[in-house]
């Protein structure tokens, strides 16, 4: 018999979408799995819809209902699946997205072939009126070693892996062994879940059949902050996330991707103060509060001055200038290296 494999549904919100979610999971060509669907508590018919359809589908008798109290984010969602899967594997799918009919038996079977701690498959982009916007395929070999996911993802900047939960297969002993959760009432949980899969996997795999279909959703938070409406609560998320990931990289100092994984803070630290600055949905005052607790980052000068030159460059940066100029600044520098990285690459071409 096939190893049971475990299909986690957070749903909040999404009644326009659930339905069409739901039905691509169960009907699924691997006949041995087990879905855990978890209720956020929203304020929409979504958990109406998808009890109706469990009652009338076959494998409605293979769904499990777990209910929150309160409305407490996918990251809360994501760790109640990891917790209570019986599967030997876990597969995400949000809740107004699709997989493809044979999704989890594509991935199975590369993961029978590999062995690895988890697989990636390829995806589609769609619009909601089903029109397609982009394709991801995936055709890399299989990465294998000590901190080498990491260190090709943060060093080497070939970002092979994609930031998203959804459309990988994990085995569920990798997430336990390695205590991998998210943090609870996060709403862009990704981006912490995925730092420590990168820093904790020893292998991962990759199949170039599209076996996901990522659906452009008009409201979504990421919608929301491209829009620069960035809220309270995302910020408030944003320096929760710096101080997870510089804590956690503290077991990595005497690694050869510690600087790295330095750098990749500096980045976010960059990114999300830019993103706190454009908002218009926060007063002034929140503003300052956040960019303050945001750039409070404590590195030390002696550790500063033992990184390589290049990072030496971003760092100082960081520390000469105040919020907001600074945010200012240092993507005035990343657009002069970008500049300078294109115009080095020329002169090659002429040599």
């Amino acid at each position: 018999m096939k190893d049971l494999i475990t299909i986690g549904i957070p749903v909040y919100n999404v009644e326009k979408y659930v339905e069409k979610a739901l039905l691509s999971a169960l009907d699924q060509t691997y006949d041995n799995i087990e879905y855990i669907i978890v209720d956020d508590k929203g304020t929409d018919n979504s958990m109406f819809i998808i009890n109706n359809i469990i009652s009338n589908h076959p494998r409605g008798k293979d769904v499990k209902i777990i209910e929150h109290q309160d409305n407490i984010g996918t990251g809360a969602a994501r760790n109640d699946i990891i917790n209570t899967a019986n599967g030997k594997y876990i597969f995400y799918l949000d809740s107004d997205d699709e997989i493809l009919p044979d999704c989890i038996e594509k991935l199975y079977m590369k993961m029978q072939d590999e062995d690895v701690d988890f697989i990636i498959g390829s995806f589609k982009i769609l619009q909601r009126t089903g029109e397609t916007i982009s394709d991801f395929i995936y055709d890399y070999p299989c990465i294998r070693g000590h901190l080498e996911i990491a260190w090709q993802y943060f060093e080497k900047r070939n970002r092979y892996v994609n930031i998203y939960a959804w459309n990988k297969l994990y085995k569920t002993s990798f997430l336990r062994d390695n205590n991998i959760y998210c943090i609870p009432n996060q709403y862009i949980e990704d981006i912490i879940f995925l730092f420590q899969i990168l820093l904790n996997a020893y292998s991962c795999a990759f199949i170039t059949d599209i076996t996901y279909y990522y659906c452009d959703t008009p409201n979504s938070v990421v919608k929301q902050i491209k829009k620069n409406h960035t809220p309270y609560r995302i910020c408030s998320q944003y320096t929760d996330i710096i101080s997870f990931e510089w804590e956690y990289v503290q077991n990595y100092r005497h690694e050869r991707v510690y600087e790295s994984l330095l750098s990749h803070i500096v980045f976010l630290i960059f990114y999300f103060s830019n993103e706190i600055r454009v908002s218009r949905i926060i007063s002034s005052k929140e503003k300052k509060y956040f960019l303050k607790k945001i750039t409070e980052f404590p590195i030390s000068f002696k550790e500063i001055f033992h990184l390589k030159r290049k990072r030496l460059f971003f760092f100082i940066s960081r520390l000469i200038f105040k919020m907001p100029f600074n945010v200012l600044i240092f993507k005035f520098i990343l657009d002069l290296s970008k500049l300078k990285k294109k115009i080095v690459n020329k002169k090659k071409i002429f040599i």
